[in-house]
């Protein structure tokens, strides 16, 4: 049977049948399962990765601690949990002083969690899409493990353990001296030390970094020994130096001696540091001169100024020679007998110590005197008068301070005070009761040494007289006839006083003169001195709102009948005013004042006894 294809073949060729062409169908089934492929793997991949966003990788441990899709916070949380305990512990520094200890937290020694973290976020997506599904393959089939992490502050460690171990450290202590009551003691010295802390904390951080470090890391740290400067040699010979200096000092002065005992002497000593460090005994100067009182009273004598000697009539005829006297220099004398006791320490001995005196001159010279004395004249005086009797302790009490000031010599710009000059007013220096003006009534015997205005009002009125400058002045409190008015000047220890300067270019001389006549007691002041031109004029006293004072008569009990006697005087109330003026040679104003006084009404009395 001939087939169609059979009549269509040529006549004369071969009949062929054809052969199909299948590889490029392969291929193309190849490339498209391998595109498939690729397709459903990135798909996978990304339907992978989606399920972990911000998770860790399935198959991821740290340490051993699975953080598979967990994410930051828990694993965060995760390993806290395991490897909190990196913060728990100690390092311990053992010395030859003691252990001490500084724990892990004071340098920071942690878990590193967050290292930890990034570290297991970052596994398995690093890379290309192939490498990253090939590699999360591998974890989801094998897993991967990382290595934990430890985070601390070395510099921080080396600091707390040099820290700590330094609080161990002692200086070396020296020798000590101690100046006891008693006694001189010696404290021997002794040897500090101090320890290595540098290379404490390098053996330490060896450990320490390691995350399989123990609890507790021990490690040593070398002492080093610190020697004083000075052994005990010097503090002993101190001691010996000072032992010495203690003993009793001999002082003259010509014939005389004085001897200071060992007790005192010990007082005076102390110690002092000299540059090497060491300490050597020494006595304190101004402790030495403090124990000197009795000996600087022994040897001093006072000094005499020139004084003018007079004729009955006043006049000025020679001069009595000034005599210096001495003192002890005591800052001289303190330090000599420092010296000998710094030569007894080591071990010399000297002689008794000289003290050292020093001259003190007068104040007025011989010939200071000399050259005045042929020139004096008499400035200014003034006489008063009074009744001897109880009231002024027999006159004693005016006449006395008349003694104590006679041959005053007063210098350019010195000023005269009347309780200065006469001095203490006692029964022991002859004074006595006397009267006194006290509250409204006059007191026959009311004060000691009453009475002695008489001679303040005599003094103040030569000085007026004189043309000196004047200073404090009271009137009493009633007016007394037997003084010129408005010129009387009263003293009381309490409240009032006299007062005068010499304003003049040359010494004055103050002469007193005390005697009786016809039954009264006189005393009279004279100021001699160099004329300088000045001229006095006092002018009349100035009276106002006169009262005039009356005697009453009044009967008592306190005197036996018919016994009369006056114990107050009248005195006229009133106010008076006298003024001064004094000038130069030229006519010049020199002083000008006036004086004003206030004087009570006082009426008399007298009394009867009935």
């Amino acid at each position: 049977m001939t087939t169609l294809d059979d009549a269509l073949t040529p006549l004369g060729r071969p009949s062929v049948v054809p052969r199909r062409r299948i590889w490029p169908r392969l291929l193309a089934g190849f490339v498209f399962g391998f595109v498939l492929c690729l397709c459903l793997a990135g798909g996978a991949l990304l339907a992978y990765d989606a399920s972990h966003e911000g998770r860790v990788l399935t198959g991821v441990d740290v340490g051993g601690v699975d953080l598979s899709g967990l994410d930051r916070d828990q694993a965060s949380a995760a390993l806290l949990a395991a490897f909190g305990g990196y913060a728990d512990g100690r390092v311990v520094i053992r010395t030859a002083a003691g252990d001490v200890f500084v724990p892990y937290r004071e340098f920071g020694r942690r878990a590193d969690i967050d290292a930890m973290v990034d570290e297991a976020m970052r596994t398995g997506r690093l890379g290309t899409p192939i490498e990253r599904a090939i590699a999360e393959m591998r974890l989801a089939l094998s897993g991967r493990s990382l290595e934990p992490r430890l985070a601390l502050d070395p510099a921080a460690l080396t600091v707390r353990i040099k820290t700590v171990v330094a609080q161990l450290d002692r200086g070396p202590v020296e020798s000590q001296v101690t100046m006891g009551t008693s006694t001189i003691d010696v404290t021997p010295s002794r040897a500090g030390w101090t320890f290595d802390g540098a290379a404490a904390a390098a053996a330490a951080l060896e450990v320490v970094h390691r995350i399989d470090a123990p609890v507790e890391v021990v490690v040593e740290a070398a002492a080093t020994e610190i020697l004083p400067k000075s052994g005990d040699a010097g503090a002993l010979a101190a001691k010996a130096a000072a032992e010495r200096m203690i003993g009793d000092v001999v002082v003259t002065s010509g014939t005389r001696h004085w001897t200071i005992d060992a007790a005192t002497v010990r007082s005076w000593l102390g110690l002092e540091a000299r540059a090497d460090g060491s300490v050597w005994p020494v006595a304190d100067q101004k402790a030495i001169a403090g124990s000197l009182t009795k000996i600087a009273e022994a040897v001093r004598r006072v000094p005499v100024s020139a004084t003018f000697l007079k004729s009955k009539g006043g006049s000025t005829v020679g001069v009595v020679a000034a005599r210096a006297g001495q003192q002890l220099d005591a800052t001289a004398t303190a330090t000599a007998i420092a010296a000998t006791l710094d030569s007894r320490g080591v071990g010399v001995t000297l002689a008794p110590v000289t003290v050292r005196l020093a001259t003190v001159p007068p104040k007025f010279s011989t010939a200071e005197a000399l050259k005045v004395a042929p020139v004096m004249v008499r400035l200014g005086s003034w006489k008063t008068w009074f009744p001897v009797s109880e009231r002024n302790n027999w006159g004693a009490n005016i006449w006395l301070p008349a003694k104590f000031i006679d041959g005053t010599v007063m210098y350019p710009g010195q000023t005269f005070e009347w309780w200065r000059a006469i001095g203490p007013v006692t029964s022991a220096r002859g004074f006595g009761m006397g009267g006194a003006i006290i509250g409204n009534h006059t007191e026959p015997m009311g004060a000691m040494g009453g009475g002695m205005c008489s001679s303040s009002t005599t003094l103040f009125n030569a000085a007026l007289h004189a043309g000196l400058q004047m200073g404090e002045r009271s009137n009493h409190r009633y007016y007394i006839n037997r003084y010129p008015l408005g010129l009387d000047a009263t003293v009381s220890g309490g409240s009032q006083t006299v007062t005068f300067t010499n304003d003049m270019d040359g010494p004055i001389v103050i002469r007193t003169y005390r005697y009786t006549s016809g039954g009264k007691g006189w005393v009279r002041y004279e100021i001699w001195g160099v004329p300088d031109g000045r001229q006095v004029t006092i002018g009349k006293a100035v009276v106002a709102n006169l009262l005039r004072a009356t005697t009453g008569t009044y009967t008592v009990s306190t005197l036996p009948t018919g016994v009369r006697r006056q114990t107050e005087y009248p005195a006229n109330g009133m106010d008076v005013s006298v003024t001064r003026v004094v000038r130069d040679r030229d006519g010049k104003i020199i002083h000008r004042e006036s004086y004003h006084s206030h004087y009570q009404l006082w009426n008399g009395r007298i009394e009867i006894g009935r």
